[in-house]
This record gives C-alpha cells, sequence and structure tokens, in this order.
C-alpha cells in the first residue's frame, strides 16, 4: 500500500475516534425528559432545534429546512446514513433516478447499479398531529442511529440512506402541544383540541396526496419522495386505543389494481417480518391484515410509484397521559376482535394501563426492525424497485395506452390544474402540435396525450380511469363489507374535464410539458355603450364576479329567454374598463361587450356578506371552505357557537354556511368526550353546540330575509323527519341497505334556478354519507336523482332510495330561505364540477330580483352613467 494510502487510512480513522469521542446530546439531555415520558412532549420549538444540533454534533445526520409550513413554522428533513455514503449522497440520489426508468436504464445496467446503490427509506411521522408519539420516537430514531456502533446499526448505516420527516404537519405538532399543556394537571387533561390541527383540513391532510393542495403536502411531494425515489416509506400514525395495540401489512382488500403485485408482496413481506420481530420482544396485540385497504392513491401516492408503503397505526392514549382499558372493553372491526386470538391477531393485549411510551416502543420496535430489513436485502430492494416501475412502463398487466384531454373545455383553469396534478406526480406529458385522430375521434392541435406506457402511468391511469370498488362479503354468503374509506377520485369528473381512454398505440407529434400556467382572460376590444356581458359557465367567472363585486361594479344575472340563464350582465358605470380589466387579468375569463340595450328580467347582485360557522366539533369541511375562500380572495367571517346566539344575524350577514358535520355535532356540541367515548372532558366553553338559542337565532336570520346554507350531513339539522316540505329520505334506513362511504354519482339540474346557473344538465357530485330529501309543499328540488343506479365511479349498496329523490333542495323560511346541499360541492377542494352551485347559492343569498319598472329605472340610470363617463372621458 502506497503512503498516501496509508495516510488516508490513518485519517480517517483518527476522524471517526475524534467524533466517537465527541459527545452527542440525547434528546433526553435536550428536553429534560426521556421520549415517551407520562405526561411530558417536546413541542415543535424544542424538536427542531434538536435536530439541528444534532446534525453538527454527528457526521452521520443532515438537517435541512425544506420549506415553510401553512403558519410559517420550519419544515424539516433528517437524511442520515453513514459519514461516507453522506459524501456521496447524489450519486446514489443518481443510481435509484436511473433505476426508476427502464428506457433508459438496461436490465445488465441495473444490475451493475443495485450492487452499487444505496437503498433509500423515508420515514414520515406525525401527520395527525393528535397522534403525537412519532414526532417524540423521531428523535430516538435519530439519535441512536447518530450514536449507535451495534451491528444492526452499523449494516443500516451502510446500506441504506434514511430521510427522516419528523412531522408532516409542524403547526399541528405545536397546537398539540400547546393544548395538551394549557390543560394538564386540570379535569381536562389529555382533551382532544377543538380546533383543527391542521390550518385547513385537520385529519385531511392525510387525504391530499393527489389534490396537492398544502403546502406540507407540496413539500413533501416536490423535496423528499420525488428526489429520492425511495424503495420503502414508513409511515407512522395512531388509531383507537381499544383495538390492537399496533397495525402492519399485509392490507386487507380490496387492493387497487394498478399497484403492482410485485410492490404489494413487497409490502406484505415486510410488515409481516416486523411484526414477528416486534412479537419477539414479548410485546402483545400485534395485527396483521386488519382495517386498512390499499385502494385510494389519496393515502397511498407513493405506491403509484414504485414505493413500498408501510403503515403502522398504534393504539392512542390521551395524547400523553395514560388510559386505563378493562380487557372486556376492547373492540372489533375489519379483519380483527381485540379479544380473540386468530391466525393475524395471534396474542391479544390483555387489557390495563397504556402509555406514551408504550407507543414509542412499539414504534421504535418497528422502525429498526423495517429498516434492518432492508439494509439487510440492500439489493432486493432496489432490483425490485427497477421491475415494479419497468413492469408499469411495459404495461405488463395491460390497460389502456393513453388517455387524451382535448385543448377544448369548458373550464381551462380546470384543464391546468388537471395537468399540473399529474406534472406534480412526475407524469410525462405531451401537447400535440397539430390536429391528430385516433379511434375514429379527432383532437385539436395543443390537445394533452398521457401515455401510460411510462414509470408512473399508474399514478395517471388511477387519477383518470372510472373506479370500479369490488363488492366484497364479510363472509361466505354474508353481508358486503363496508369500505374503509372513499372509494372514488376519478379526476375528470370531479374536475369537470373532458380525458378521452385510448386503447391502441399511436404517435403523435408533441412538446413535452413542464407546468400548464393559465393564460389570462380578455376584454372585447371597442366601445361598450351597453356594458359588457360575462358568460357564468366557468368557476372563473364567478370568482371573477366576486371580484367585481367587491370592488362595488354593478352586476346583475340575466334570467329572461334571451339569454342563458344567470349570464353576467355589467352595465357601463364609471370605473368599469378598468375594474374588467383587473379581473380579466386575474381569472381566465372573456368579457364580451353588450351591443344593445339590455331587457327582460334579472337579478340584481350585492357581494354576499358570508358567515361560515365553525363547530368546536371542528369540522374539516369548514377548512376546505376557508381554504377554496383564502385562494379565490373572496371574504367571510367564522362565526362560534357564542356568536350566532347573539341574534340579529341579519345585520351582518346574507348567508351562514353550516359546512358538514352532524346535525348533533351542531346543535348540541361535543359532548366533552374524546374520541373513545371514554375520554377526557373538554372545557364547559366548548360545549353545548348552537343550543336551542342558536338554532332560533338561525330561524329569526331566515325569516328576516337571510339564507342558510347547509352542507352534506348538517342538512340534517333541517331535513328531518319532523320538517314539512324537505325531508332526509335516508334517515331511517339501516346501512346493511344503503351506504356510499365517497363516490361518485349522478344528478340532473334545475338550470333555471339561480343555484343552478351556467351548470350542465347532468352533472357529476361526490356522495360521502350523505342525506338525500323528499320535498314537498313550497320546497323546491334544485338537482335529482333520476334512475336506481346513478353510480358514475366508485361503490354504491342501495341505489334504489336515491330514485326520484333530490341532491340539492330550497325551502323558503320567511323572507329567506334554507338551500340543503345532499352532498359536497366543495369536496377536499377537489369537486371543481360542483363549486358552482355551491358560489350561486351565495350569490343567490345577496340578489334581488328586479321587475320591468325597476329595470326601465335602471336603465335611465345606466345611461345617466354612460354620459357620466362620456362627459368625464371630454374634459
Amino acid at each position: 500500500m502506497c503512503f498516501g494510502k496509508v495516510l488516508t487510512s490513518f485519517l480517517l480513522g483518527t476522524l471517526s475516534l475524534v467524533a466517537a469521542a465527541q459527545h452527542i446530546t440525547s434528546p433526553e439531555e435536550a428536553f429534560g425528559f426521556k421520549p415517551g415520558t407520562d405526561r411530558k412532549l417536546a413541542d415543535w420549538t424544542q424538536l427542531t432545534s434538536y435536530f439541528d444540533k444534532l446534525s453538527h454534533e454527528s457526521d452521520r445526520v443532515r438537517y435541512q429546512e425544506l420549506g415553510k409550513t401553512t403558519e410559517g413554522r420550519p419544515f424539516v428533513s433528517l437524511t442520515i446514513s453513514s459519514a461516507e455514503n453522506l459524501q456521496h449522497a447524489e450519486e446514489y440520489r443518481d443510481i435509484v433516478r436511473r433505476l426508476a426508468d427502464s428506457r433508459i436504464t438496461s436490465s445488465e445496467q441495473a444490475s451493475a447499479l443495485t450492487k452499487r446503490g444505496k437503498a433509500v427509506l423515508i420515514v414520515t411521522c406525525n401527520i395527525h398531529s393528535t397522534e403525537i408519539a412519532s414526532s417524540q420516537s423521531a428523535a430516538e430514531f435519530a439519535y441512536r442511529l447518530a450514536t449507535g456502533d451495534s451491528p444492526q446499526i452499523q449494516e443500516i448505516l451502510n446500506n441504506v440512506i434514511i430521510v427522516l420527516v419528523p412531522s408532516l404537519n409542524p403547526d399541528g405538532e405545536q397546537l398539540v402541544v400547546d393544548w395538551y399543556k394549557k390543560y394538564l394537571g386540570t379535569p381536562y387533561e389529555g382533551s382532544q383540541p377543538v380546533v383543527m390541527y391542521h390550518h385547513y383540513v385537520g385529519h385531511d391532510d392525510n387525504r391530499d396526496w393527489y389534490g396537492f393542495t398544502q403546502v406540507e403536502t407540496q413539500l413533501t411531494v416536490d423535496k423528499v419522495i420525488n428526489p429520492w425515489h425511495p424503495q420503502v416509506l414508513y409511515d407512522l400514525h395512531q388509531m383507537g386505543a381499544r383495538g390492537p395495540r399496533i397495525y402492519l401489512p399485509p392490507w386487507v382488500d380490496p387492493i387497487d389494481p394498478n399497484i403492482d403485485p410485485l410492490l404489494v408482496s413487497t409490502m406484505n413481506a415486510l410488515g409481516t417480518d416486523a411484526a414477528l420481530e416486534i412479537a419477539q420482544t414479548g410485546k402483545p396485540g400485534v395485527l396483521i391484515q386488519g382495517i386498512y385497504d390499499l385502494w385510494s392513491p389519496a393515502r397511498h401516492y407513493m405506491a403509484y410509484h414504485g414505493t413500498a408503503r408501510v403503515l403502522t397505526e398504534s393504539a392512542s392514549a390521551n395524547i400523553a397521559s395514560p388510559i386505563d382499558i378493562p380487557f372486556d372493553k376492547l373492540d372489533r372491526g375489519i379483519g380483527y376482535d381485540a379479544k380473540v386470538r386468530t391466525w393475524n391477531f395471534s396474542d391479544p393485549w390483555k387489557g390495563g394501563t397504556w402509555h406514551l411510551g408504550d407507543i414509542v416502543a412499539y414504534q421504535i420496535d418497528a422502525f429498526f426492525s423495517i429498516a434492518h430489513n432492508v439494509a439487510a436485502n440492500r439489493e432486493r430492494y432496489l432490483s425490485n424497485y427497477y421491475q415494479i416501475l419497468k413492469n408499469t412502463t411495459e404495461q405488463k398487466y395491460g390497460g389502456p395506452f393513453a388517455y387524451v384531454i382535448p385543448v377544448e373545455q369548458a373550464d381551462p383553469a380546470s384543464t391546468a390544474r388537471l395537468i399540473n396534478i399529474l406534472r406534480r406526480g412526475e407524469v410525462e406529458i405531451k401537447q400535440a402540435l397539430a390536429d391528430f385522430d385516433v379511434e375514429g375521434q379527432h383532437f385539436n392541435r395543443g390537445s394533452y396525450v398521457v401515455p401510460l406506457t411510462q414509470p408512473y402511468g399508474a399514478f395517471a391511469k388511477t387519477l383518470l380511469e372510472i373506479q370500479h370498488y369490488p363488492n366484497i362479503r364479510e363472509y361466505p354468503g354474508g353481508p358486503l363489507q363496508r369500505p374503509y374509506d372513499v372509494t372514488a377520485q376519478t379526476l375528470p369528473l370531479l374536475l369537470g374535464v373532458k380525458a378521452v381512454e385510448i386503447q391502441h398505440p399511436f404517435s403523435v407529434e408533441g412538446q413535452s410539458v413542464e407546468h400548464v400556467t393559465v393564460a389570462p382572460g380578455t376584454v372585447e376590444p371597442g366601445k361598450a355603450k351597453y356594458g359588457y356581458l360575462l358568460d357564468d359557465a366557468s368557476n372563473g367567472s364567478l370568482f371573477a364576479l366576486f371580484t367585481l363585486l367587491g370592488n362595488n361594479v354593478h352586476a346583475y344575472r340575466l334570467t329572461g329567454q334571451s339569454y342563458s340563464p344567470g349570464t353576467i350582465y355589467l352595465p357601463a358605470q364609471p370605473h368599469l374598463q378598468e375594474a374588467i380589466s383587473k379581473a380579466s387579468t386575474r381569472w381566465p375569463v372573456h368579457f364580451k361587450i353588450a351591443t344593445s340595450p339590455i331587457v327582460g328580467s334579472r337579478l340584481e347582485v350585492r357581494r354576499p356578506r358570508i358567515a361560515l360557522y365553525q363547530s368546536w366539533a371542528a369540522s374539516m369541511d369548514e377548512g376546505w371552505t376557508r381554504w377554496i375562500f383564502d385562494q379565490n380572495e373572496i371574504p367571510y367571517t367564522r362565526v362560534v357557537d357564542t356568536d350566532i346566539r347573539k341574534g340579529d344575524l341579519h345585520k351582518l350577514f346574507d348567508v351562514v354556511i353550516l359546512p358538514d358535520n352532524s346535525a348533533n355535532a351542531i346543535t348540541k356540541g361535543i359532548s366533552g368526550r374524546g374520541e373513545e367515548g371514554g375520554g377526557p372532558s373538554v372545557s364547559p366553553e366548548f360545549k353545548g353546540g348552537l343550543g336551542e338559542q342558536g338554532v332560533s337565532a338561525l330561524h329569526g336570520f331566515a325569516q328576516d330575509g337571510g339564507t342558510i346554507v347547509t352542507l352534506n350531513k348538517a342538512s340534517t339539522v333541517y331535513a328531518n323527519r319532523s320538517s314539512a316540505e324537505v325531508q332526509n329520505v335516508l334517515e331511517d334506513v339501516p346501512s346493511k341497505d344503503f351506504y356510499v362511504p365517497g363516490s361518485i354519482l349522478e344528478i340532473s339540474v334545475d338550470r333555471a334556478s339561480p343555484v343552478g346557473f351556467g351548470l350542465p344538465e347532468k352533472l357529476p357530485i361526490f356522495f360521502e354519507l350523505s342525506p338525500a330529501f323528499h320535498v314537498a309543499g313550497s320546497g323546491h328540488s334544485i338537482a335529482n336523482y333520476t334512475n336506481d343506479n346513478p353510480l358514475l365511479s366508485g361503490w354504491i349498496l342501495g341505489g334504489k332510495y336515491l330514485n326520484n329523490n333530490s341532491a340539492l333542495a330550497e325551502e323558503p323560511v320567511g323572507k329567506g330561505r334554507l338551500i340543503l346541499f345532499g352532498f359536497r360541492p366543495q369536496y377536499r377542494a377537489q369537486s371543481e364540477a360542483t363549486y358552482r352551485l355551491f358560489f350561486n347559492a351565495l350569490l343567490y343569498a345577496s340578489s334581488t330580483p328586479i321587475d320591468q319598472a325597476e329595470i326601465k329605472s335602471s336603465t335611465r340610470l345606466e345611461r345617466k352613467s354612460i354620459s357620466d363617463v362620456a362627459q368625464k372621458s371630454t374634459r
């Protein structure tokens, strides 16, 4: 050996000894307690400070701030491996990038790369913030990897690059810790927060893995999952306290057929092996193949990108406080009875006291088992990763060749959103440079082609196709098993975008699409003596109307026969040109000159004063509604129980929105108990709901001319068996006869109704545990089900109960009205096809019918304003 090599080896050895001698701070030293200690939690400030410190003390850890959260906190990751691996991290990242694409990497090249490469394991913690343990466990994971010298840890460090995201929702982690500490030592210790733990979406932050609406989702996808091309992702969660102590895959059926069988087998094997190793420590209550399916990309983004997702769900405590659970209070669910020993649940827990430290201990065992498995089988995971994505690229299991998204669409913004969702998921898309014909259909230049013969074609396919969720019996000859979660995600239906399935291969000259930017709107040039018209057939038209009304522009919705009902009319008036110029820059709409005086019936529209009800039984639907309002610059006021009970609402608001929530949650409030029914009580100021006083105040608001808009289950506050005009026909139908947990159904819309303005006659809606209405008396059905099987995508049991009933109804109340939605028109900010029903309802609340005499008077005013404009322009 030459002197240089000897010196290098000596120096490396010396540096290693120095590093070993340097003190590395433990979590217990940093926080003053060991993670998992009863009633002790490290908050986000403490955790990020510790992780940063750890990266300066250990050459095995790199700390990186990836961006800022919704509320401005640091969103961070830790990259953990041997010092040598970290020095060559970009080289290893390039290897897995090349393994992801068999079009650029031959089988021989892949074989060589798997021998050189390192497996990538991503670990994601604490997306659901009350599931607090994993944020604490993350500190133990990092510390043990930074300091450990056991053969197991050395094998992990040498063969695996771990990317640890200690919280996917830092804002919520901080909120939950602050809430817990506020009530520590009081009767309310361990109670659940009464506000959502994500600013906008609460628990639905783990349903955003294809909508990509939230900044935390975007950071995780853009800066962690996509660039690292992981072979395995370990995702830590908690579940209810009364079931198994921990769950791991295999998953229960159904499994999305777009997920590669080899990947499914990988998850099954990895989860089962981890379950065995946890059991070997003597820990009871380990469940495999129960509760959780592998159906929806809303939870499994990575599975459509060749990555094995290993989910663990640990039994919860009362946040950080112990919980006592007698054996006879343990529950049962899909695939298990917590009191019964079975093949997949071989050692039931006997009940007793369950601690935060127990959760941490199970999570540590699962983590090191998974990490060591990946390390010991590094080449197999890399080789399988290559083969899984190769199978997709070559369409080993069949499927259509491509989808074409025509350039002509009703709403360019929704079309752009669909394309950009696919691009964020690393789906390759071409835009045609010339007209082309395929399978008897003509497509114009500019149409988008989404070939499925590419590594992430499965992701595109599952989002673009119709879902056919299978019927699964609880046992042979038994009742149908109810799905765990929603069953449909067909984005063309939800967004109102046409996408055409093409079965056979074809070629078209096109350019690669990176990102679609929506072109700004336009204003027809020329003199607008009579003002402008705006078609209301897109969401942008209504957003533009809100903007114009906010700038004090005088506006109408036309209802006469000469124009499509709901057409927006902007009479000539001062500053109109400036206002529509700004609106056309913000929204992709076209302002057309009115070429003659506008006659006929109309509604005069003001900007509605919107009250959005915030229940202390927190509603994710309320948060999604806020997100949509904020994104589209629509002002609103959040009101809570005490605000409504004060009354006189009509002086402040035109419309009150009751978001999706049960009637009991709205009128009676939270019971004060945790999710298990036996948890700690919340503070009294958060109890009671609206109560009789609040319900009476809302009735008075409607009597005085206000509009109450209820969404989905909130409609059952009014649509019940005691109502004379709108009743929920599903109220007494048992779930064994009717059940729709989340599917896309078809309704027929009354387009003459102000709520139905601008909509197509047939419309897809997202139905999720929703009511349906029988409408009588002076009530009016705005949208109906017209057959026994309105299913467009997903799963339905008992469709006959919907036939000839209403999905959306209006009920007059005094001078005002109720508008009751039997679905969520703004479902998770995905159902853009039904946005206009919702925004029309809000605009209807501040609309006034104008009779013929008033029209003549307003015409004279318009002429006067035209004259004023002309005089000002000559001065």
